[in-house]
Parts: structure tokens; sequence; C-alpha cells
């Protein structure tokens, strides 16, 4: 979600062994070629599965048994599993198994390392205005949220007009959020997130939720980057406007407060949601960042985990990342973003600001640390730049704060001290906008139809930089309020 820094993948260098294993559709003495990672052992000590089919061989636990492992989950529809356990020897001889296409090593993904603090400024004006979270009414129009006049983000995307028209979502319409939880008692979330259905996969952090905030449920946010993203989408426009006012949220915690996870929780995040009725997904995972021939098998259970939700109607979306990296160029690196059906997102920011409330100049202007490529971003959402790197002030995006926030380094920082709002940037926000179109897309032009909705965003989007897909904005800024019909027919 923040700005440039290095994710955390793997603590080793990981190659391929190669072998081999039996497959009855085969000639007799031919076997297709698997894989896996050969490092001494799995990071966190599992193994993701991925076999040859969309379901588990009928002995599949038998045959992890055997070999001294126990099957954590499996992924029916899929066709994939988790696996811990295992020697890498006895991995390797699981891989080489009947219908079993590889078994590699489960990384663990790291958060962006801390960033400069938000400002003693910033966390100290809000402070002050930390009431109690109690049952908010949503205001008539977003736009009537108290700080909205510091939303420049919003009305760079027409999202005003759109709420002028009365398109504010349906609570019909769910979107669930995979990142480190949502603060559900948040003046701006109050009555948006449902509960039954949100969930944790993250154990460890469930502990901590109970001990600190008894009574909550365990998908309460103890860093603040999912609370920030949930109200970006939807908001009662208590204090800041989300894109809609009427979408439910779904919340999937899979990062712990300091945003890390293993790659099984986002393929279990993902398969979870679209199983419960997602019918948008928000991919604000961090920055997977690892060579494409390294681990195939990894590769191939993400895309089957999003190939199942996209076969189940949802939308996905994701961050193109905030390391500046051209993605045309660097083709042998995988990232999230490039999964299938993934609508990949830059970012965009003003160059310069009067003050807190502007003016702002430029304000679809690339933002300084966005990712970029033509063959990778779909479109660009308002992101903003620093705060500080050299960023020039009050360019940030305002965001909420998760009011059970525990960090206490980096950009979340005032989130901990008080703070019900605080400045920051990132793809991670312009994806959240995003998110939020699908959202109110889905609620005037019907669910279940993921490619459609896509079109509508790209096609609906202010056509920047180079003519047609362009580097830095793909198809173009996103603009609400034309998608809804609110502004100029879509341009052809």
């Amino acid at each position: 979600m923040l700005c440039v820094t290095r994710y955390a993948i793997a603590a080793v260098s990981i190659t391929l062994a190669l072998a081999r294993c039996k497959d009855p559709a085969a000639p007799p003495g031919t076997r297709p070629t698997m894989s896996i990672g050969s490092v001494s052992a799995s990071e966190n000590g599992k193994y993701i599965v991925v076999f040859t089919g969309d379901n588990a061989p009928a002995d599949f636990a038998a045959r992890v048994s055997a070999r001294g492992g126990t099957v954590e989950t499996v992924l029916d529809g899929v066709g994939v599993a988790v696996v811990s356990g295992l020697t890498h020897a006895a991995a390797g001889d699981l891989a080489s198994t009947q219908d079993i296409n590889a078994v590699e090593p489960d990384i663990t993904i790291g958060s962006d390392s801390p960033e400069e603090p938000a400002g003693a400024d910033a966390a100290e004006a809000e402070a002050a205005d930390a009431s109690s979270v109690a049952l908010t009414e949503s205001h008539a129009s977003p736009a009537g949220a108290r700080y909205y006049a510091r939303q420049w983000n919003l009305r760079a995307i027409k999202a005003n007009a759109a709420w002028d028209a009365g398109y504010l979502g349906s609570s019909d319409v769910t979107v669930f959020i995979l990142d480190t939880g949502i603060d559900y008692l948040q003046p701006d979330l109050v009555g948006r997130v449902d509960l039954s259905r949100s969930v944790s996969f993250v154990p460890s952090e469930d502990a901590l939720v109970a001990s600190k905030f008894p009574g909550r449920h365990p998908i309460t946010d103890l860093h603040s980057h999912g609370t920030a993203v949930a109200a970006l989408i939807a908001s009662n426009a208590d204090s800041l406007a989300g894109v809609t006012q009427q979408t439910t949220l779904v919340g999937v915690k899979v990062h712990d407060r300091t945003r890390t996870g293993p790659v099984d929780n986002y393929i279990r995040g993902i398969k979870y949601a679209a199983d419960h009725g997602a019918d948008v997904i928000h991919l604000s995972i961090p920055f997977i960042d690892f060579k494409k021939d390294s681990l195939p098998g990894l590769i191939a259970a993400i895309n089957r985990a999003l190939n199942y939700a996209h076969r189940k109607g949802a939308v996905l979306v994701a961050a193109a990342g905030n390391m500046s990296s051209d993605l045309d160029h660097d083709q042998d690196r995988w990232r999230f973003c490039n999964g299938v059906h993934v609508i990949c997102v830059s970012a965009t920011a003003p160059t310069a600001a009067a003050g807190v409330n502007g003016p702002w100049e430029n304000v679809d202007a690339v933002a300084p640390t966005t990712n970029f490529g033509r063959s990778a971003i779909s479109v660009a959402g308002p992101g903003g730049a620093g705060p500080g790197g050299g960023a020039a002030p009050n360019t940030a995006v305002w965001v909420t704060c998760s009011t059970a926030g525990l960090v206490t380094i980096g950009n979340p920082r005032p989130c901990s001290q008080g703070a019900l709002r605080w400045q920051s940037s990132g793809n991670t926000f312009g994806a959240a906008v995003t998110s939020g179109l699908a959202a109110l897309l889905i609620s005037t032009m019907g669910k279940g139809q993921p490619d459609q909705i896509r079109a509508a965003i790209e096609k609906s989007a202010d056509d920047l930089g180079e003519p047609g897909t362009d580097p830095y904005y793909g198809r173009g800024r996103i603009n609400v309020a034309r998608a809804v019909g609110a502004l100029v027919q879509l341009r052809p």
C-alpha cells in the first residue's frame, strides 16, 4: 500500500529441480515434467500442491501421511492443496506421484519496510478529533463528509458527479477485501461490513485481537491498511467519503498487523470469497516478486484460484505496485497484478497543492513511484504522492484509520496515536476506488459478468498519456460518472 520499499520474499535463493510423475493418459514410458522448488525446507513449513485436475486424488491424504506430512486444506474446484510436515525429499517424492503437477514451498510475503512517518502535524491534528465510536447515520450525499474537501482523489475520478445523479451503490453488491482486516466499528464503516461472512485466516492474530479487544470479531484490523481500503470502496461519509455508500463489505484477513502472510492465505482467501458470494474481490496483497521460472507451481496455484473466482462471476482488482518498475521490460518477474483476469491499477497524483484543502495542480499526473507497462496496466486511479520522499505536501490521499491500530512505526503510525485519519499514498488507493467503481457498475449492470464490468471500466476511462493503451495509464484514468452513465456516453 505504501510508497517505494523492498518486499521481503524468500530468504533463500530458489532454483528448480525437475521430477516426473505418472500420467495414465500419456503413452507408455512418458511422463509430463513436474516441478518442486529446490530449497532445503519450506520457508514457513508448508508446501502448496497443484493437481492435474480440479480435485484432489481420492488417496491424497494417505499419500501425504505416508510421507510424514499432514493435509492442512484441500481446495476442491481449484485443484490445489496445502500440506505441512514434509521434508524436502518427501515433497519431491509426493510430486512424482500420479495426478500431481507440482509441489512447491509456500513462501511468506513480507510488508513494505517502514516508511517515513506521516508527519507530526498530521498525527497531532487528527488525534484531537478521535471521538467515541457510535452508530453513524450515512449522509444524504458522500460529499457531506466532514473532510470531503481534502478528497481531491474522489473529485478527480468524478465520483461526486455520480453521487449527484443518485448512484450510491447497493447493499446487494458485496466486495470482499483480502487485507489486514477491517475496523467495522469505525464511524465511516459502521453497518457496512457483513460480519457473518467475514473471516480470518491468521490464527495468531485472532489470539491478539481476543486479548487486546475482547468480544471483537477476529477480522478487527490491527494495522489500518484494510480499513483504509474498505472506506475508500464504501463509506458512511461521517469523516471521509468512499466511492459508494451502500455497498456491503466483507473482511477476509490474510495479513497480520505487519502485513505479512503466507501465499496459501491468499489462495484460500480468494476461494473463500468466490464461494461466499463475492461480486468484487479486492486483492490488497503485498508485492509478490520472483522470477517466473523459480516457482511455476505457485503461480499456477494462484492463477487457478483467480480462474475459479472469475468463473464464479467475481471481478478481481489489484494494485500494480509502488517500485517505479517498468513491467514491459521485466517480464521474467511475477507479481500478483500479472494474475489472470486481474484488473491491474497504476497510480496518479497531484504535482502540488496550496494547502490541505487544495487547490491541487495536475491531479492526473503519474504518481512518482507507480509501476508501469503497456503489457500490464489496465487503468489508473488516484493513489497520491508522499508524504515525504520529496513529494509536494498535501498530495497524498487522506484515508481512514482503524481505531484498534497497534502499528507504531511507518506510515500508519498516527493510527495508533488516536487519529481517525492519516495521509498516505500508493497504488493500493487507486485500486481501492477502482473496486468501488466495479461495485457501483454491478449495482446498475447486474451480477456475474466480470468481463463486461471490466470492459465498462476501461471504455469509460479518461484517455490520458499516449492515445489508446498507455504504459502509465493503461486504458486511462477511471471516470466513475461516465462509467455509470452520469456523463457523456462511453467512448468506443
